[in-house]
């Protein structure tokens, strides 16, 4: 049982291992960049697995017979269902680091006032999948 254990455990550091972290999106591009992205396609998604699927030697297009080939129908099913929970059931957390640089200004008896500073806590939001 020990052994097994010892096993499983390399497996899991490999595989722990193997697994590198995107590297990070600066700030500033990712303002810009999101604007630009088309969104979650399910029938795009669907028909570049279906047309990947003659590498794994599955039919592609209608049966020999004529039949419509069930397998693709399903995919394109399949890939609707999961973008639609994703877009319906999925909730994207973000955290802010402290330290963003602010700006506040106001006026009191003895005229205008303007003071500059950073942000102290740490912010968060929620955002959507689309």
């Amino acid at each position: 049982m020990g052994n097994i254990k010892n096993i499983f455990n390399v497996i899991s550091r490999s595989l722990d291992a193997a697994r590198t972290p995107p590297p990070a999106i600066p700030p500033i591009l990712l303002l810009a960049g999101a604007k630009l992205a088309p969104g979650l396609s399910p029938i795009r998604i669907a028909g570049e697995i279906i047309k990947r699927q003659a590498e794994a030697g599955a039919p592609v297009g209608d049966l020999p017979s004529g039949e419509k080939n069930i397998s693709e129908i399903m995919e394109s099913i399949r890939v609707e269902e999961i973008i639609k929970a994703l877009m319906s059931d999925a909730v994207v957390d973000v955290a802010i680091n402290p330290g963003i640089t602010l700006t506040a200004e106001g006026a009191n008896a003895g005229g205008p006032v303007v003071s500059i500073g950073r942000t102290i806590s740490i912010g968060s939001g929620k955002g959507i999948i689309r």
